[in-house]
């Protein structure tokens, strides 16, 4: 293997990160832009997720959020084993005495600060994109971007311990931005206790009477253009004759594309067909799964979706596209995969609607299995864990890191 390989780099990294190490350094730090569901986004879910399956794999490791927000948590619950530090503490001091340094997102001013401490003491430290580094991403606001990219972000990328990607796409695309640093590929999870012994259907039918005797579509996330909210209404359009049974639920932030989707819906005669709940979580969210019949994501960029995942959990069959980064579950036949574009949005929805129950049922029944056996957060948890042991000097090759 040649020393430019992405491997012998490795080796290179985690002597350069370890060699100087103080010895009094102790314990695992994440770093985020903050954990308020609705100003946040889907990222807050994924970290959370993943530090609690963490913290239960190793109890003994302590376990810390830093984020300049603390106080906009929202209704976002912690795990009473975590530590959240958030302005108030000494940035630099928490990152100094960290062992690994794990940080979210990108085109960030504390991912670009940590990345520099981190730096300068020789603490190894990893990036997770959550789907940042998507070509469609990097296009919106392509300009500010690429500036950023050339001045910051790409020396943060190309000095990092390693990459971690949420999924097999977003390796190379993580590649494409550093091609001699490490990747482990280790996709988001899922809970599945909250999503068992759901509540009634009929419970958020006292509420949303429209939705009764309805085949309810749910879409569940943000409500933001790169969501193919627009190929949802209009594959909507193009069948809501032939299937009058069919109502569409939106449950998630607003991020822009209500409006559109709105109107859209009005101009095709259908905004009676159209629930809108908002953002949901904790039991309403719970309210909101029980009641659909099946989940659509018609995304035209993805990370590595919560919500999916949520859905399989819940036992609902989905339609995705292609931009979802999820083959596995189409070969697993827990969904069916479509497209971003308008006409095989529409294909696949029909195709959905013209399912036997029991077919619905089947596509269901293999979507909770894949979860079961692949995508638990403490499966990924246990995965991270030698991530980090392995960049922390100890240990054999994780088998997440990427060929």
């Amino acid at each position: 293997m040649s020393n430019s390989s992405p491997l012998s780099a490795i080796a290179r990294r985690r002597t350069a990160s370890t060699e100087a190490a103080a010895p009094g350094r102790h314990g695992w730090l994440h770093l985020c832009n903050g954990l308020d569901p609705i100003r946040d986004g889907g990222m807050v879910p994924s970290i959370l997720g993943m530090t609690g399956a963490i913290r239960r794999a190793r109890p003994d490791q302590p376990l810390t959020i830093v984020t300049p927000t603390p106080s906009q948590l929202g209704d976002t619950q912690l795990s009473e084993d975590l530590t959240l530090r958030g302005p108030e503490t000494d940035f630099e001091a928490a990152i100094r005495s960290a062992e690994v340094v794990h940080m979210h997102g990108l085109w960030q001013v504390q991912t670009r600060r940590g990345a520099r401490i981190a730096r300068d003491a020789r603490i190894p430290y990893l990036i997770t994109a959550h789907g940042m580094a998507e070509p469609w991403a990097l296009r919106h606001k392509r300009w500010k971007k690429a500036l950023y990219l050339a001045l910051v972000e790409s020396r943060n990328l190309k000095k990092a311990s390693c990459l971690h990607a949420l999924s097999r796409p977003e390796i190379g695309h993580l590649r494409a931005l550093a091609p001699d640093t490490p990747v482990c590929f280790v996709p988001n999870g899922v809970e599945l206790e909250p999503f068992e012994n759901l509540p009634d259907r009929s419970v958020l039918e006292q509420e949303y009477p429209e939705l009764i005797g309805k085949f309810v579509l749910l879409f569940f996330g943000r409500l933001h253009l790169k969501k193919g909210l627009d190929l949802l209404v209009e594959a909507f359009g193009r069948l809501a004759n032939d299937h009058p049974e069919l109502h569409i639920m939106l449950a998630g932030r607003d991020n822009g594309a209500w409006a559109d989707f709105r109107d859209r819906a009005e101009h095709l005669g259908l905004a009676d067909r159209v629930t809108y709940v908002g953002h949901v979580s904790g039991e309403r969210a719970r309210q909101v799964w029980s009641r659909a019949d099946a989940f659509a994501l018609p995304s035209y960029s993805e990370g590595f979706s919560m919500a999916i995942l949520e859905a399989l959990a819940c036992r609902l069959p989905s339609l995705i596209t292609t931009a979802c980064h999820f083959p596995e579950l189409g070969m697993a036949g827990g969904a069916i995969v479509v497209e971003p574009e308008e006409e095989s949005v529409m294909n696949g929805l029909r195709n959905l609607l013209e399912q036997t129950g029991d077919e619905l049922r089947r596509m269901a029944e293999n979507g909770r299995a894949l979860v079961e056996r692949q995508y638990t957060w403490d499966r990924q948890a246990r995965r991270l864990v030698e991530v980090y042991e392995w960049l922390a000097g100890g240990g054999a090759r994780p088998e997440a890191i990427a060929d």
